[in-house]
């Protein structure tokens, strides 16, 4: 028995070492043909054994170190799966959309307009005209919730029972005593060719209440992106200019301490916000806005990715991942964008905390905020007016919460395509006796 044990022993014996043989013989024809530098000295018998121990050391080191790093690219590929790069920064000006552009006098009611709405008004015998004309003033609080700073909740309620008594809705209240798009912008020229306003800029809806904007398509029924404006060349004298009529003798509830204008640059399709890039212009002066457009797009091999991979959407999936994240449709919009899908979150916070919708929102068959309302509109400003709708969290936790796509506010998703409107600008006194008209500078029959 024990001499059977001892030749088994001995032939597992000799086949580890003719193993260990080959392996090593192996090895050293490997280091010594490959071309990887380092290998060959550590086969090498005319060197030291000191030597070919160190070289080993170095090749097993640098070996260790390409590990790790492979190791670190794979994990970054896994929780980075898209990378964003410059492709080109010579791309075509007619290749962008023109922004829209939104004007909105700092102002929010006319003077003149409001005293010729109270005069209209029918009013309790005691309330005089004046008292209301500046009582009147108060309706920047559906726009602006606690404006005012103390409360003015009884004046309100007030002044809201004399608008119901009349008949009025606030959107009704709102168009008599803003001043129109007609008479705030005297002059436009649309690549090079002047002709009135009224035939490139439209009253419209942003969160600076009513305003008057040029190529803005964020309306049911509205055209699609190929028929919004485009520019063919650079320079102001192919974009738009505008004579704008501040009139401050007229003003009467400024949002602001200052006269002027908000020039509000955005996306054609997408709602102005707050978080629009904004240029405040002020009287008698010329501004000149440059543009520096940059447009972000997705490669058609990314739809094959989980939206909760990629962490964005593709044009030709809104309609079934919206639906899908958002519930409910409280804001109206031609299509589907991130800054929208935010828009309209708002606008949902609102109605579910106060049953209601401001005037300023494009909305639905939605019960709109009324001065009753402000009350709870004040409340609840700040889960709504927020870059970051219904979330109150620190710093940190928001970080963590904007990486987790299933946690964005509404389901809102971010666009894999996105249009951005960076500008520049500059400005400088001018001559308040004259302005320009249709080429030339003519004198004001002011």
């Amino acid at each position: 028995m024990k001499s059977d044990r001892t030749q088994s022993r001995q032939r597992v014996s000799n086949v580890n070492a003719k193993c260990w043989s080959i392996l090593k013989r192996q090895a050293a024809e490997f280091c010594q043909n490959t071309g990887l530098h380092g290998y060959k000295y550590i086969s090498q018998s005319e060197r030291s054994m000191t030597e070919r121990i160190i070289w080993a050391i170095i090749v097993f080191v640098s070996l260790g170190c390409a590990i790790v790093l492979m190791k670190m690219a794979w994990l970054y590929f896994a929780t980075h799966p898209t990378l964003t790069v410059i492709e080109t920064t010579h791309h075509g000006i007619w290749n962008f959309p023109f922004p829209a552009i939104t004007i909105c006098d700092i102002n929010r009611m006319s003077y003149n307009l409001t005293k010729q709405f109270v005069e209209n008004l029918e009013t309790p015998a005691n309330v005089s005209k004046n008292y209301l004309i500046q009582e009147m003033r108060l309706m920047n609080e559906l726009l602006l919730p606690g404006i005012f700073g103390y409360d003015v909740q009884k004046n309100l309620t007030y002044l809201q029972d004399i608008i119901d008594n009349n008949h009025l809705s606030i959107p009704n209240v709102m168009n008599l005593i803003t001043q129109n798009c007609s008479t705030l912008l005297t002059m436009c020229k649309w690549k090079g060719k002047t002709d009135q306003c009224d035939k490139y800029f439209k009253q419209s809806l942003s969160r600076n209440g009513l305003c008057c904007s040029f190529n803005y398509y964020t309306f049911p029924n509205s055209p699609a992106l190929d028929n919004v404006e485009r520019s063919a060349a650079c320079g102001y004298e192919s974009g738009m200019s505008i004579v704008i009529n501040v009139d401050p003798n007229n003003y009467h509830a400024p949002t602001i301490g200052a006269y002027g204008i908000k020039v509000m640059i955005h996306y054609a399709l997408d709602y102005p916000d707050f978080d629009t890039e904004i240029e405040l212009v002020r009287l008698n002066t010329t501004h000149f806005i440059s543009l520096n457009p940059t447009e972000t797009y997705a490669k058609r091999e990314m739809k094959d990715m989980p939206v909760s991979t990629r962490k964005c959407i593709l044009n030709d999936e809104t309609d079934k991942i919206l639906y899908a994240n958002v519930k409910e449709r409280n804001l109206t919009y031609s299509a589907y964008s991130y800054h929208n899908c935010l828009a309209e979150c708002r606008a949902t916070i609102i109605r579910a905390k106060c049953g209601c919708i401001p005037y300023f929102v494009p909305q639905n068959s939605t019960r709109i905020c009324n001065l009753k309302d402000v009350q709870c509109l004040t409340k609840y400003k700040s889960l709504f007016d927020t870059s970051w709708p219904s979330m109150d969290e620190t710093v940190i936790s928001l970080l963590k919460t904007i990486n987790n796509i299933n946690e964005s506010p509404c389901g809102c998703i971010p666009d894999c395509t996105l249009y951005y409107y960076p500008f520049e600008s500059s400005y400088g006194n001018i001559d308040t006796t004259t302005y320009y008209y249709n080429g030339r500078f003519s004198k004001n029959s002011r």
